[in-house]
């Protein structure tokens, strides 16, 4: 799967009051009507259980100027990763993340497990979108794919 170039994400969450988050490149759309995404989640990632606990995250598609807050995500050293970003919002309370090529907020509507990772279905309840590059990954890095979003 390293030659299926992806798009890169932060999927978000908030629970007890508390911003989380993790960079993700499994995200898929499932659904146009109803508006429906996948997100495939380790059931070892630190977020795993507060997404399951609070039923509801956001899906931030990141621009290839967010390259620093994708690795940030990424690691497990930084205990928040919140600290200096900015976000807003949205009808779930998930933080939407701000300067994101797209953001799609969801409530959980189904969830199976498929080996080491749990497969979140999201109805998606509010979406936007912005302009510039997104970040890619292809091949175990960081990509810019030379597509903007008009």
């Amino acid at each position: 799967m390293r030659r299926f170039p992806t798009g890169i994400t932060i999927v978000t969450t908030v629970f007890e009051g508390r911003p989380k988050g993790f960079t993700a490149n499994a995200v898929a759309s499932v659904s146009a009507d109803p508006p429906t995404v996948l997100v495939c989640v380790s059931r070892q990632a630190r977020t795993h259980p507060v997404i399951a606990r609070s039923g509801r995250f956001c899906v931030n598609l990141l621009t290839i100027g967010q390259e620093a807050l994708a690795r940030r995500f990424a690691s497990r050293d930084d205990p928040d990763p919140f600290g200096d970003v900015s976000y807003h919002e949205e009808h779930t309370g998930a933080p939407v993340i701000d300067g994101a090529l797209a953001y799609l907020d969801c409530v959980v509507a189904q969830a199976f497990a498929a080996g080491t990772h749990s497969v979140l279905i999201g109805a998606v309840l509010a979406c936007g979108a912005g302009e510039g590059s997104p970040l890619g990954y292809f091949d175990g890095a960081y990509r810019d794919f030379g597509v903007s979003a008009p």
